[in-house]
């Protein structure tokens, strides 16, 4: 497994020194296959525990485990099909047909009439298009509120009324933790929007509205890892604001 999917899996457990560490890593791959843990700590301004804390988080049993990742990944990164990435660009076209042929108008009554707005994401990509949701909708005069963790999921149930709405994002519609937390919000008759990959997902069955986009699974070396074109969130976020904009 990829250690960008370990930390996207793992990402709920990370601190700030945790993604200072993996932000270090991730621009230095190759040279972080050779250095020892003490010269990356020194690197990174951490103690070596705090790496070894960072690996044991990701699941991994120590230090070394994590370089043998990095070299498996560096050893294996030229073993691609080059067909994938027309197929990604027909998965970007038919995200962007769906997109041009609705009119979003039940998205944008929920909107209207909601006292307050929230939005969530379920990994690091979708945490990301959650915040740059929020950016978007500033320029439609409508405030979001994005909500960072788990902790904060939790915090925030009490506080919920009927008249509140949540965008949920994920990208299978299938994680355990949303859903519960899907369940949650519907007994507190909050609406939900949700943005996952096209199918007929659990998330999309628990939604109010399900906006769903197509990406497809990109097999990456000699184990297959999955990998998924996640842009389409981001461009789901923009067409929102356009059409908003066209709506109000």
């Amino acid at each position: 497994m990829k250690l960008e999917t370990l930390i996207d899996e793992n990402y709920e457990k990370l601190n700030e020194s945790d993604l200072y560490i993996w932000k270090y890593i991730l621009h230095h791959k190759k040279e972080c296959q050779t250095m020892s843990i003490q010269e990356l700590a020194s690197k990174c301004n951490v103690s070596h525990t705090t790496i070894l804390r960072f690996t044991h988080k990701l699941g991994l049993q120590g230090y070394s485990e994590m370089k043998i990742h990095l070299k498996w990944e560096d050893k294996q990164r030229n073993s691609f099909d080059n067909k994938e990435i027309e197929k990604t660009y027909k998965d970007i076209e038919k995200t962007m047909e769906i997109m041009k042929e609705r009119d979003f108008y039940d998205v944008f009554e929920l909107v209207e009439k909601a006292d307050k707005i929230y939005v969530y994401g379920s990994g690091a990509v979708q945490k990301n298009a959650a915040k740059d949701l929020k950016r978007s909708m500033i320029f439609g005069n409508k405030l979001i509120y994005v909500i960072e963790g788990r902790e904060e999921t939790n915090i925030i149930l009490d506080a919920l009324s009927s008249k509140d709405i949540f965008f949920l994002l994920s990208l299978s519609g299938n994680n355990l933790f949303m859903n519960e937390f899907a369940q949650k919000l519907k007994e507190k008759d909050v609406k939900i929007i949700s943005i996952t990959q096209v199918g007929n997902n659990e998330l999309a069955s628990i939604s109010d509205i399900s906006l769903q986009f197509y990406t497809h699974p990109i097999s990456v070396g000699e184990n297959k890892t999955k990998l998924y074109s996640t842009t389409q969130f981001f461009l789901i976020n923009q067409i929102l604001l356009l059409k908003y904009l066209e709506y109000r």
